[in-house]
């Protein structure tokens, strides 16, 4: 059973002026560029959200606790009086190289998502009713298992899936929300905002349509992990989510990319295991998206491919990744599995030919641009583009094969900011939440 409740949110003070100033990204899309960026602001968020690179953990940790006690102090973070659900909008707009890696009829001048912020109770995931799709790493769990142990906050929500046959009554939702956004940010071109949600009669539908939902986190993993971990050494047993609808047409699924530093001997290798496993196609930037759109069925795998040259399709060989996939049991997500399991992981094995090469060789880019400059000016050698994956295939991932896919195969849009809805722990929440459970 799943279960949602209304909290406190913490937000920056309304009274601030420059408050578009103090928000930043999700902490794991920060690069030091970024964080030079946002860093410049004393009282941005990102001092307590984020570590940059040559800072230990430990010394973060200390510098975050007492940012956020200054931050309190100073009435720069301040908490509701009163428990509510919030709803978060988003609207966005995609960059042109991103476009044309969807369908036609998906492209539109601007999108908005829209979805419940709420504390859900946590479970361990793949058992229940909670699903995760991506593989987590046991230090990048425990940086944040610290980090919210130590802050006691949870600094933006995690970002999850649901299927809802019916919904309450729209107008009576939104007849509950004060008009005015609580919150109403703009980040890098996106809008964020935030409404409060008190109506306690809606709250309580939402409570029991939430009940016998399947919940699919879309970012957020190691995050929710962390709260795992939190809830199982004494600490809350909830944290804060933003619920979207599987079928919100603002919800996007976009694929990453990958670029490969390899020198020539190394090239040459790479070479024969693509002959050995795909059947290769020239064909022009501007066809890639198209063929790749083209593909029909778990076993029609294709793989773009810059090698500074040429253009490339690689249709991988029906009859390899019908054995690939007995064998792995696995039948979703075969293109970015072949592509590592006969590409890219082999060329990365230290005992090949001696050495290989190491994995700071690996770039992931969202940005096919950003591939084909990395291969242009010489950094990496060759570039892989991957067509978006299907909702579906991530659910039957998660849900059926109880899998994780290799590590950045999803790239789900819109991002949540840091800073536009937060939740602070109170010291005994932890001990009334197991007390209730011991009930």
């Amino acid at each position: 059973m799943v279960e949602i409740k209304p909290f406190r949110a913490t937000i920056l003070n309304p009274e601030v002026n420059n408050r578009e100033e103090l928000i930043c990204p999700v902490y794991d899309t920060i690069d030091t560029a970024q964080y030079r960026r946002y860093s410049i602001r004393r009282n941005n968020v990102i001092h307590f959200t984020t570590r940059h690179l040559g800072m230990r953990e430990g010394e973060f940790v200390n510098h975050a606790r007492t940012t956020i006690e200054r931050m309190f102090r100073e009435c720069i973070l301040v908490e509701r009086a009163s428990p509510a659900l919030y709803i978060y909008g988003i609207t966005y707009r995609l960059p042109d190289e991103l476009m044309e890696m969807i369908p036609e009829c998906k492209r539109q001048a601007s999108y908005f998502a829209s979805g419940l912020v709420a504390l859900v109770r946590v479970e361990k995931l793949n058992e229940h009713l909670i699903f995760g799709h991506e593989r987590t790493f046991e230090s990048n769990t425990a940086e944040r298992y610290l980090l919210m142990k130590e802050c006691g906050m949870n600094f933006a929500p995690i970002v999850a899936a649901y299927k809802m046959p019916e919904m309450p009554d729209p107008d009576a939702s939104y007849s509950s929300m004060d008009k005015k956004p609580l919150v109403d940010l703009s980040l890098d071109g996106t809008r964020h905002q935030l409404w409060e949600l008190t109506d306690e009669r809606v709250i309580m539908e939402l409570q029991q349509l939430m009940r016998d939902r399947k919940i699919l986190i879309l970012d957020g993993h190691h995050r929710y992990t962390a709260s795992y971990w939190l809830s199982r050494h004494g600490g809350p047993g909830y944290t804060m989510m933003m619920l979207l609808e599987e079928g919100d047409r603002g919800l996007l699924l976009l694929p990453w990319h990958r670029c490969l530093k390899l020198g020539d001997d190394h090239m040459k290798l790479l070479w024969e295991r693509i002959k050995s496993h795909f059947h290769i196609e020239s064909c022009t930037r501007e066809d890639i998206y198209s063929k790749l759109h083209d593909a029909s069925g778990d076993f029609d795998v294709r793989v773009g491919m810059y090698d500074r040259e040429d253009f490339y399709m690689l249709y991988a060989d029906e009859r390899g990744i019908r054995a690939l996939s007995e064998y792995r049991g696995e039948r979703v997500g075969l293109d970015v599995i072949s592509l590592h399991e006969w590409l890219i992981d082999p060329m990365l094995r230290p005992s090949l030919n001696g050495g290989g090469v190491h994995g700071e060789a690996l770039l992931f880019t969202a940005s096919p641009r950003e591939a084909i400059e990395k291969v242009d000016n010489g950094t990496f050698r060759v570039a892989f583009f991957l067509k978006p994956p299907r909702m579906a295939d991530v659910e039957y991932k998660a849900m059926v094969e109880r899998r994780g896919l290799p590590q950045k195969s999803t790239l789900f849009l819109p991002k949540v900011a840091e800073g536009v809805v937060m939740r602070k722990f109170h010291r005994d929440e932890g001990e009334q939440e197991q007390g209730q459970e011991q009930e």
